[in-house]
């Protein structure tokens, strides 16, 4: 083998190991750590490129602009919940509740925890993909929900005087319309936290047991 080829062999391996899935997985992973902590207008792509140990060419041979990297990195996560939300609504070996306390759990573990700055900047100067984001959110609720919550209501779990549809569209609209910077801008939660009551209030309600009883006696 000659010196030409070894170098040839050595210059296709670096190309590889560059454009590789690992390398966009990890700018990724990088670009949403800085965005979702320190905002999107701070951050800067030779910022990101020097903490990966890459060059800046490297790295927009990935992602044109800082825009597509915003935008892949939101998506990233939305697609990932989507995924797990497929394979929890699916299990046929898992019950009704175990799959409810799954799927809730899985998502609130999921989502980002979107630093003020963030959600101030993706308002104000990405609006566009925010909303593309809702559009998938809102699909993605629609269909693995929608699936849970029929099951639970033919097997029992959920009462079949509140129609499902309306249970879906219920759920989707409050994610959908707290769940976002605007709101959560203006909130002192957390979007974690912000999931949580929302769990807590549809899936559990608002009423204490003595609350729930006194409301029954005032119906009876």
């Amino acid at each position: 083998m000659t010196e030409d080829t070894i170098n040839t062999i050595i210059v296709f391996q670096v190309f590889n190991m560059a454009n590789s899935p690992e390398t966009r997985n990890r700018i990724l992973a990088t670009a949403r750590g800085h965005f979702f902590n320190q905002g999107f207008t701070k951050v800067t792509m030779d910022e990101i490129a020097h903490e990966l140990g890459m060059s800046k060419k490297t790295l927009y041979q990935h992602f044109p602009g800082k825009r597509d990297l915003l935008k892949e990195s939101l998506l990233g996560v939305n697609l990932k919940i989507t995924e797990g939300l497929s394979q929890i609504t699916q299990n046929n070996q898992a019950g009704f509740s175990e799959k409810l306390e799954q799927a809730l759990g899985f998502v609130a573990s999921e989502l980002p925890r979107f630093s003020p700055i963030f959600l101030r900047d993706i308002q104000r100067y990405a609006p566009d993909i925010w909303q593309e984001l809702d559009r998938r959110r809102s699909r993605s609720i629609k269909k693995y929900l929608g699936a849970l919550i029929n099951e639970g209501i033919q097997k029992g779990f959920l009462r079949k005087e509140v129609e499902a549809e309306f249970l879906v569209l219920l759920f989707s609209t409050l994610i959908l319309n707290i769940i976002n910077p605007e709101t959560l801008s203006r909130m002192p939660l957390s979007t974690t936290q912000a999931f949580a009551n929302i769990n807590l209030v549809v899936f559990q309600g608002i009423l204490t047991d003595q609350g729930r009883a006194k409301y029954h006696s005032m119906e009876s």
